[in-house]
């Protein structure tokens, strides 16, 4: 049987397109554009041929048999060579290229193959034009086709039209050569975006995430003393004068209103800005004191045995974990239930309690309350692995199955647009049901099902990942929307769903890796999946001052990164000494299949791989200065949540003199990490002001580049002189490390 394929929006996938697709997927008038075509099974179909017609009046046929690869012999057919994948996947692949209509038009196009031919494919002329204007309410602009007046800062607007409706809206203002932007989430390529072409789209980049982020926000902070968020969540791109020197630009997709806003903010001061932003979307949340502690991960401490060595072997090195996360806990399937747990299933209306569990003797999990009566007893925090779906299980499980049948049938999860359950296109758990957090009667039900994890158990909350599984246009959730309104702000209905849970309880967090606008409402966040490398380390740097800047204050990072190759004594140092200066101090580690040797981030375990013996001693001492400055860590952490001002304060933002990498560490405390290997000495340039060194006590004057030694039991940090932390007394070098 032959099978013709041609879908012009393939998975939706934000980045990457199937041989299938459209490409691109929305033309704009008069474009030339690709048809994707697949047939099935290779070499079974003899000629490929694209007819179409414009507006039910003209028709013509393009040949689709001569590609890029196309040579004579293979007018019938086309052979490996035109794509790789040919043999692998079963499928040949063809490729004619036609015209997108005028504005206004309508396209009308189908694929026949020997005989077979696909359902028609419409496509509507879009084009871009000028007009229309703005209203103000206030600090709000509203950006409008049939406004009037103009605007000061805003150079064009533009649309884009079928003739019936407009799709996106463009702006551009002016830009002088020496303006900075900064923000626009969490993002990794760099601080300052100038030159940049940046998206927001929420989106799961496994490691070298390069432009793209888990945690987008549209706002903008410019060096020139203004602020813009864009008031929709909705895909919308920034050409950062990308294309034009002297202009930056917006373009944003339009819902049924056919309208934008945006928020300005006014002010000297890029931190005040950035506040505004944060509480004007929020509030910040301030987390709990004591997450402000160590945390301690491995992907592979999937036992309690283990647990509860790894917690041991921390004390027994007299570095107090102030947080444990567990990630492996689960049975993998309901994602509810502890690995090993022996039960009667329940109908999928049912909830199960702790007392309905038995544990065997031998198994990975033999007592996890006793558990985690110990760690409370040890005082430590313990937080839970989640991930939204409903997963497509590839095996029998009886409470699954019920879980899923009764979800089924309550009519709960995304559908798509025929009425279809929507399930997941993304390559981690493909084809699972997505969560609609938007249904109050499916929220209620799925937490039900963990309630006994923090009633009976006593848990203090959840690692919320996978928050970034939505592709598609067209889906909808319960609350009326579609996935191009929800895919970006999906993490955060997501993650603040399990912390307002959690706290139901007591006093609990969340810990995420990808959010949106008003993230904040739900701490904490950490910055997602990276190498144990000195770039990865730099990157995770900048991610995490762009999403202070993005009114994230309270963020981490897997300190030295958790994948690949162990790191070096001194990259792990290194990234020790600048997680000790960080709102989330944490280490954790990929699943490695269990190799040996192990691949755990505990400073023991890098120090018996390395061989250096300092990396236990260098660890606690840096830990040991972040827990005497806990006083003041708390009391910047409440400054924070008070006035949406970031913990970790970019200095790029008032000196443009100063490191990319360098920022304050709350108001006083001035930190340039050491990001490059074998560095012995450092430049640092100090700002406006006069500088304490934390070590040597010496005073300098800012607006200056000095250059102060490293060694690996040292960071360049600086107090800001008259600042409210004492500096008098220190002892360097101790692990009763104080001041007096």
């Amino acid at each position: 049987m032959i099978t013709v394929i041609h879908n012009p929006l393939g998975q939706e996938h934000p980045y990457e397109q199937l041989p299938e697709e459209r490409f691109p997927r929305q033309p704009l008038a008069s474009e030339n554009f690709t048809v994707g075509i697949v047939t099935r099974p290779p070499n079974a179909v003899n000629a490929v041929r694209v007819f179409y017609e414009i507006d039910g009046k003209s028709s013509q046929a393009q040949s689709a048999t001569h590609s890029v690869n196309w040579r004579p012999e293979l007018e019938h057919g086309v052979g490996a060579e035109f794509l790789d994948r040919i043999i692998r996947i079963e499928q040949d692949v063809w490729q004619a290229t036609l015209t997108a209509p005028s504005a206004g038009e309508v396209l009308r196009y189908w694929v026949e193959a020997d005989g077979i031919v696909t359902e028609p494919i419409i496509l509507r002329g879009l084009a871009w034009r000028e007009g229309g204007g703005v209203s103000i309410d206030g600090d709000t602009i509203h950006i409008s086709q049939d406004g009037v007046s103009a605007h000061p800062k805003i150079a064009r607007i533009e649309w884009l039209h079928d003739g019936e409706r407009a799709h996106r809206v463009r702006l551009s203002f002016v830009s002088n050569p020496h303006e900075r932007f900064y923000g626009l989430g969490e993002r990794f390529n760099q601080l300052n975006q100038r030159g940049q072409l940046m998206d927001v789209r929420c989106y799961e980049q496994y490691k070298n995430h390069g432009k793209r982020t888990y945690m987008p926000i549209p706002f903008l902070l410019s060096s020139d003393g203004y602020g813009v968020w864009v008031q929709s969540s909705r895909w919308m791109q920034f050409d950062l004068a990308h294309t034009r020197a002297d202009t930056w630009s917006l373009e944003a997709d339009l819902g049924d209103d056919q309208r934008l806003s945006l928020r300005w903010f006014d002010d000297a001061d890029p931190y005040a800005i950035i506040g505004q932003f944060a509480q004007l979307t929020g509030p910040v949340v301030l987390p709990p004191k004591w997450s402000f502690g160590l945390w301690m991960s491995g992907n592979e401490w999937n036992t309690q045995a283990k647990i509860e060595g790894e917690v041991k072997a921390s004390l027994a090195h007299n570095i107090q974990p102030a947080v444990i996360v567990i990630e492996a806990w689960s049975d993998e399937t309901t994602f509810y239930i502890w690995n090993d747990a022996q039960y009667t299933p329940v109908s999928g209306d049912s909830a199960l309690r702790y007392a309905d569990f038995t544990f065997p003797e031998g198994g990975k999990w033999q007592n996890p309350k006793a558990m985690v009566d110990w760690l409370h007893a040890n005082n430590i925090k313990i937080l839970l692995w989640q991930i939204p779906v409903v997963k497509q299980a590839d095996h029998a499980h009886p409470q699954h199955d019920a879980d899923r049948s009764y979800y089924e049938n309550a009519g709960f999860g995304v559908h798509e647009a025929d009425g279809s359950l929507h399930r997941i296109r993304p390559f981690w758990f493909r084809g699972g049901y997505l969560w609609d957090v938007t249904n109050e009667a499916e929220k209620a039900w799925w937490f039900s099902k963990r309630a006994y994890l923090l009633d009976d158990i006593g848990i203090d909350g959840f690692k919320t990942d996978g928050g970034e599984h939505l592709w598609g246009e067209y889906v909808h959730f319960a609350d009326g929307r579609t996935g191009a309104d929800v895919w970006n702000e999906y993490p955060r209905l997501y993650t603040e769903a399990y912390y307002d849970f959690a706290n139901q309880y007591r006093e609990a967090i969340t810990f995420s890796r990808a959010g949106f606008i008003g993230s904040q409402r739900a701490p904490l966040h950490w910055a997602g999946d990276e190498n144990s490398t000195w770039d990865a380390y730099q990157h995770s740097i900048l991610a995490g001052l762009s999403a202070g800047i993005s009114g994230i204050p309270f963020w981490g990072w897997d300190l030295a990164g958790f994948s690949g190759a162990l790191p070096s004594a001194e990259l792990y140092l290194r990234a020790t000494a600048m997680a000790a200066f960080c709102p989330v101090m944490q280490y954790h580690s990929e699943y490695n299949a269990h190799k040996t040797p192990s691949h755990d981030r505990t400073p023991w375990n890098i120090q018996e791989q390395t061989g250096d013996d300092s990396v236990i001693a260098t660890f606690r001492f840096f830990l040991n200065i972040r827990e005497k400055l806990m006083d003041y860590i708390w009391t910047e952490a409440q400054f924070s949540a008070q006035t949406g001002q970031p913990m970790m304060r970019a200095v790029h933002l008032i000196d443009a003199n100063a490191s990319e990498y360098d920022y304050f560490f709350g108001r006083d405390l001035l930190v340039s990490p050491v990001v490059h290997p074998n560095i012995i000495s450092q430049q640092v340039y100090l700002p406006k002001g006069r500088w304490r060194s934390l070590w040597t006590h010496e005073v300098f004057d800012g607006e200056t580049t000095i250059s102060v030694p490293v060694p690996l039991d040292q960071i360049p940090v600086f107090v800001r002189d008259g600042s409210a932390v004492s500096l008098s007394g220190v002892s360097v070098w101790s692990n009763d490390f104080k001041f007096k």
